[in-house]
């Protein structure tokens, strides 16, 4: 069963894509921002980009592992920073500045979506989660989240630094003597 987050505290409380240098903070403001389009009145999220397509990366996640939940719609997985120069469209550099391939915890945060196509044409995101990878292979179940719709409105009403300032836990300071 994966947790929905509903609101920014229940996003800054799973720790998801902290602390530095993992990049999973800046990749979901950036897919809410950018990737969807726009959310309908009935709360569904409309793509901007098909990810079939391979932009920034978005490639078919097969849910081998049963990480998320069992449905007829095509998963598809965006985040990888080691092969970020190898498709169509790069992912921002605010994503990928941090990236370091000596430091693996760097590029271990992911999105997974959910594509339903209407008959018109439109993409729509059906289901969206964030995960990392527990290794260089398999993802973490136990920090995998669904996000809800709601959340990704909240996001996309902040700016990058509000975002930021909203979800990251502060290092505690030490003390001094």
């Amino acid at each position: 069963m994966v947790t929905t987050l509903e609101d920014l505290s229940d996003l800054r409380n799973t720790r998801f894509g902290q602390p530095y240098p993992r990049h999973g903070l800046s990749l979901l403001w950036w897919f809410a921002d950018d990737c969807v389009d726009r959310i309908s009145n009935r709360g569904r999220m409309m793509a901007r980009y098909d990810p079939e397509d391979g932009y920034f990366g978005f490639h078919e996640f097969h849910n081998a592992e049963d990480l998320l939940p069992d449905t007829d719609l095509t998963y598809y997985e965006v985040g990888n920073l080691s092969n970020h120069h190898h498709h169509l469209g790069s992912l921002p550099h605010d994503v990928c500045k941090n990236y370091d391939s000596d430091v693996p915890d760097s590029n271990t945060d992911r999105i997974i979506v959910s594509i339903d196509s209407a008959q018109n044409g439109d993409i729509w995101f059906d289901e969206v989660y964030v995960t990392e990878h527990s290794d260089e292979d398999d993802f973490n179940e136990m920090c995998t989240y669904h996000i809800s719709q709601d959340l990704i409105e909240l996001i996309r009403d902040l700016e990058w630094r509000d975002f930021i300032r909203q979800v990251v836990i502060k290092p505690r300071r030490r003390r001094r003597r």
